[in-house]
């Protein structure tokens, strides 16, 4: 707007402060999530305080050249989502206000930060001008040209073109030291709740291709994915996560495009390192997890890791439909696991996995060289299928980690094959550093080893990878060591989602063991019914109750075994061994436990994909000796005399401490 030209770029309005040239928000001093689209609106809002913004001026500004973008959709979104961040309303605005099939108005009183040029928004006048969003393009395009054909020329040769740049913030800065960073969730700009499982997708491929980074923690996507929805700011979700750095982005998607907005934000001083916007195809967007690796690579000192095998196809020869196939798998699997402990809802779990195969088979049917989807299919109570489809993936790409630690686990819990349970376990670990369930599956490994210091270490990195996620109790677990344990389970239970049954039952379970090997039977069986009524089974925790009032804890004992026979979906068998043993009835205990594999198919699951849980979930042969629940069978000669029979290492890594 010529004429009353300002230098101000941060304006305030309500507890509100807005930096128009790094594109933050804050709200009484604190950062807001605030994607580029809608910060944009924003911007053009209150540089227009109490005028009409039209619906075309925010088209040219915001999307001048796209043809594919659903433009209603696609401001009615951001709006939306500016709105969310403000706590304004369409129906009683305070801040904007919609002129039907007009546009928008600022109405909230806006001025300067150093708190002068105050004015009414509604009111004509303007409080701060700057030059006009074209006038901006003209002088950034000017400004940056040979730093932005630098970049393109950069990206382009490793098969990633079309990229608009957008880097307002730190171009030609000098690269930074950053040893540890946190992927957020990419949020779903497009405004329709179905298309989160293709934002979930393209953030956990990005964690993949920047976990290939050198010598950087990258924190784990079960960890990073808590933050979906949260209104923290990003200097907290730094501390929490203890990282030096946050890459937070969002997806756009319409038709057969897609436009991916990725930054680099520093967590000590909270300033912006770099940002770019890829608008591409639907077909090329895999190739913008690479790209963005490489530019964040080269802002933080550090390089592609030399022995990691290129895991995305050249640009150009993704196969979409295998790709959306693999996408709506993975997220029918994760649906079917967060309903498989719950009471009734066996069926749907199944129906959600069985959803999840079809999907996958699929992929493979587009592309049959498509390794993520036979990764996919590794995901079963098979054992045997399991091991073929996760071979078959790692005959395509080697560098899958999480197919190593399939194969590591089946080849530990099914053959107990020591030796090939090792290698898998550390060529895991060697292709990706940063996968946190590797470091926590060789853990396991190595304390069922009797290599307790060794496996003390891997949970320690484990938990580093993953720190929202519970990784060392599975260590005091193993060593015995109640009393930190307790505590430990306590806290878990305090901050997990209360949604997340699997997590809260085992925690549960774990205080219910701890309980009861320092004496507790009260709150053991307390910890027994929260166990078995955070899975929905309220009435078999009730008949528990009444068999601990009226039979103390071995009445408590025998209802739960009395109750788990009558419930046919009731799957959890060797928690029978564990209650004969408390019982003291060691021939049942020990004729279940012979047949341990036999009952549960499917202990692998537990090392390999139960991310945290380890030994705290299923038990399995390989643990044997390390696990707790076994400890007052231990001074039986038959004890010992199974170890044997299955091959376990000789050493006993459990003597010292019960």
């Amino acid at each position: 707007m010529p004429g009353n030209q300002s230098t101000q770029t941060v304006i305030c309005f309500g507890p509100f402060e807005a930096n128009l040239q790094t594109q933050e928000l804050r709200k009484h001093g604190l950062r807001l999530r605030l994607a580029g689209q809608s910060f944009q609106i924003l911007q053009l809002l209150v540089e227009k305080p109490g005028q009409l913004v039209t619906r075309e001026e925010l088209q040219a500004s915001l999307w001048p050249c796209d043809t594919f973008v659903d433009f209603e959709h696609g401001v009615n979104a951001a709006v939306n989502r500016l709105r969310d961040v403000l706590g304004d309303s369409a129906d009683s605005p305070r801040i904007i206000e919609t002129l039907p099939r007009r546009g928008y108005r600022f109405i909230a009183a806006v001025h300067a930060a150093n708190g002068q040029n105050g004015t009414d928004a509604k009111a004509p006048a303007v409080a701060i001008e700057t030059a006009s969003i074209p006038e901006e393009k003209r002088h950034f395009i000017n400004r940056h040209l040979p730093a932005a054909l630098a970049a393109f020329v950069t990206i382009a040769a490793i098969g990633v073109g079309g990229v608009v740049l957008r880097d307002r913030f730190a171009r030609g800065a000098a690269a930074v030291s950053i040893r540890s960073i946190a992927v957020l969730p990419l949020q779903n700009l497009s405004g329709d709740p179905s298309q989160e499982y293709f934002a979930d997708g393209m953030t956990e491929e990005l964690i993949t291709e920047i976990s290939r980074l050198k010598d950087l923690k990258v924190i784990s996507r079960t960890s990073v994915m808590r933050y979906k929805k949260t209104d923290k700011s990003l200097p907290e979700i730094a501390r929490e996560l203890n990282v030096e750095a946050v890459v937070e982005g969002s997806v756009l998607r319409s038709g057969d495009r897609v436009r991916i907005t990725a930054q680099l934000i520093s967590a000590r001083t909270d300033a912006n390192l770099w940002a770019e916007t890829y608008d591409r195809s639907l077909q090329d967007s895999l190739a913008v997890q690479e790209a963005v690796a490489t530019a964040i690579a080269g802002k933080i000192k550090t390089s592609m890791s030399p022995n990691a095998v290129v895991q995305l196809k050249p640009a150009g020869t993704v196969n979409l439909k295998a790709h959306e196939a693999y996408l709506l798998g993975l997220h029918e699997t994760q649906l079917g696991g967060e309903l498989s402990n719950h009471e009734g809802m066996g069926a749907a779990s199944v129906e959600h996995f069985r959803r999840a195969t079809e999907y996958y088979q699929q992929a493979i049917k587009e592309d049959p060289n498509y390794a993520l989807a036979y990764l996919g299919l590794a995901d079963g109570g098979d054992p045997n299928k399991v091991e073929a489809n996760a071979r078959k993936a790692l005959e395509l790409d080697d560098s899958l980690s999480e197919a190593h630690l399939e194969v590591a686990a089946v080849a530990l819990t099914r053959d107990l094959n020591w030796h090939g349970a090792e290698k898998e376990f550390l060529r895991a670990v060697e292709v990706n550093p940063n996968y946190a369930s590797a470091h926590q599956g060789y853990a396991y490994f190595l304390d069922a080893s009797g290599k307790l210091d060794d496996g003390l270490r891997e949970y320690h990195r484990a938990q580093e990878l993953d720190p929202a996620i519970d990784r060392l109790g599975a260590a005091l677990y193993s060593r015995r060591d109640y009393s930190h344990l307790i505590e430990l389970e306590r806290r878990a239970l305090a901050t997990n989602p209360a949604g997340d049954t699997s997590a809260n039952a085992i925690a549960h379970k774990v205080l219910m063991v701890a309980y009861a090997r320092t004496g507790k039977r009260k709150e053991s069986i307390d910890e027994m019914r929260s166990a078995i009524a955070c899975m929905g089974f309220h009435d078999f925790a009730e008949e528990i109750r009444r068999g601990y009032l009226t039979g103390d804890y071995p009445g408590a004992l025998r209802a739960y075994l009395r109750g788990a026979k009558k419930r046919p979906d009731w799957v959890f068998h060797w928690c029978e061994i564990y209650v004969y043993a408390e019982l003291g009835d060691y021939d049942q205990a020990f004729a279940r436990l012979a047949r341990l594999n036999k009952d549960e198919p499917a202990p692998w699951q537990w090392v390999a994909t139960w991310d945290g849980y380890g030994i705290l979930g299923m038990p399995t042969l390989a643990a044997l000796r390390i696990e707790p629940m076994w400890d007052p069978l231990h001074s039986d000669p038959r004890f010992e005399d199974l170890a044997r029979r299955w091959g376990l290492p000789a050493e006993s890594v459990s003597q010292s401490k019960h």
